[in-house]
């Protein structure tokens, strides 16, 4: 990210409590991306603004392309959470991703599996081809 208290992260969690909008200060202050997905609740939604970077496959297999950075919306909604929070968590996410300008791919995800570094990137170079 690149103003504030998580300028040196490459990720800022937000969730949803009592009908606001706030940051996640506990999961934003990890160290990882992959620390946090150890640390998502498993019956709340949250969203994660992930700065991707990554080394841009080419055809020619001595070498790649170079490297590549990529803004992601991360949807968490894992199969616990609740009815209500799920509609919730759908609108806020068309709302949050009406309200910032740069995200290259929006995913939602409900499962850890869908959200290792190795699936993002994948679904980025899906759109990139």
């Amino acid at each position: 990210m690149s103003k504030g208290n998580y300028s040196n992260k490459d990720f800022i969690v937000i969730k949803m409590e009592n009908n606001t909008i706030s940051v996640d200060t506990e999961l934003s202050n990890l160290n990882s991306f992959e620390e946090l997905i150890q640390h998502l609740p498993d019956n709340h939604s949250r969203f994660i603004f992930y700065h991707l970077e990554f080394d841009m496959p080419s055809d020619n297999q001595l070498c790649n392309e170079g490297k590549r950075s990529k803004m992601m919306l991360v949807t968490w909604v894992p199969g616990k959470t609740n009815v209500k929070e799920k509609f919730q968590t759908a609108g806020t996410c068309h709302f949050l991703k009406q309200s910032f300008t740069g995200i290259f791919l929006s995913i939602q995800a409900c499962s850890l599996d869908e959200i290792g570094r190795k699936e993002l990137i994948s679904k980025c170079l899906t759109f990139m081809k």
